[in-house]
C-alpha cells in the first residue's frame, strides 16, 4: 500500500526568479565613512605632485647627462683646497677646447681612500672621467673601471698605462686608462677617442711636474 508523500513547508523551495535582490541600506554616516578613503589617497597624490613639481623644475641635474656643460665650476679655487686636502697637487691641467663640468674632492670614503674626481668635455664632444688617489689597491682600482680586464700596457711620456676597455649590454664602450703618477694612481675613464685620452695623460704628467693651482685664490695672487 503506498502512501502518497506532500512536501511540507519547510521542504518547500522556491524558484521565483521575479523577487528583487535586497539592497543593504547605509546611513549618510557610514556612506561617508565608505568614501574618505579614496578621497584621502586622491588628496595625498595631489600634494605629493604639487611638491615634487617645484623640485624637478628647480633641480636640472636630475635630468642632466653628464656631458652637460657647468660653467660655474671655479677650477683654481676648488684645486687648490682639494690639494691642501689631499697632501698632494691634484692633477688639474686646463687643455684648449676643453671644458670641465665638475672637480670635486670626494673625502670620508667607506674603503679609506679619498680621492680627486673631475669630468671634462673634450674639443671632439668626448667625455673623459679623472681620479687621482695616493695608496690604492687593485680592488679599489677595479671597482672605478667596472672591473674591466687590461687588454694591453701603453707608454705616455715615460708613465707605463695598463688600458682597460669595459663595453656595456647597451650603451658605447669605456677606455680606461690606468698609471702611477707622481706616487698617486690616476684613471682616467673616456667615453672619446683614444687619441683624446692620450692627450689628457700628457697633459696630466706635464701638470704634475709643475702644479700651478697650489697657491690660494685671492685677488693678489692674480687669480680669481
Amino acid at each position: 500500500m503506498s502512501t502518497e508523500q506532500h512536501p511540507s513547508s519547510q521542504d518547500t523551495i522556491s524558484t521565483d526568479d521575479s523577487s528583487e535582490p535586497v539592497v543593504p541600506l547605509i546611513t549618510q554616516k557610514q556612506a561617508q565613512r565608505i568614501h574618505a578613503p579614496a578621497r584621502n589617497m586622491i588628496i595625498s597624490m595631489a600634494v605629493m605632485i604639487l611638491i615634487l613639481i617645484p623640485i624637478l623644475w628647480l633641480t636640472p641635474a636630475l635630468t642632466s647627462n653628464k656631458n652637460h656643460y657647468n660653467p660655474q665650476v671655479d677650477l683654481d679655487s676648488i684645486a687648490y683646497l682639494s690639494s691642501q686636502e689631499a697632501g698632494y697637487p691634484v692633477a688639474a691641467p686646463e687643455i684648449d677646447g676643453w671644458r670641465y663640468n665638475f672637480a670635486r674632492w670626494k673625502s670620508r670614503q667607506a674603503d679609506g681612500i679619498n680621492f680627486w674626481n673631475t669630468g671634462q668635455l673634450t674639443a671632439q664632444a668626448g667625455y673623459i672621467e679623472l681620479v687621482q688617489a695616493q695608496n690604492t689597491n687593485p680592488t679599489w682600482i677595479a671597482q672605478r673601471v667596472n672591473n674591466a680586464p687590461v687588454q694591453r700596457t701603453q707608454e705616455v711620456a715615460g708613465v707605463l698605462w695598463d688600458v682597460r676597455i669595459y663595453t656595456p649590454k647597451d650603451g658605447e664602450p669605456t677606455i680606461s686608462y690606468v698609471g702611477t703618477v707622481s706616487g698617486t694612481t690616476v684613471i682616467l675613464n673616456g667615453q672619446s677617442s683614444e687619441d683624446e685620452i692620450i692627450q689628457l695623460a700628457h697633459a696630466v704628467i706635464a701638470y704634475e711636474k709643475n702644479p700651478t693651482k697650489t697657491v690660494e685664490p685671492t685677488p693678489s695672487s692674480g687669480i680669481q
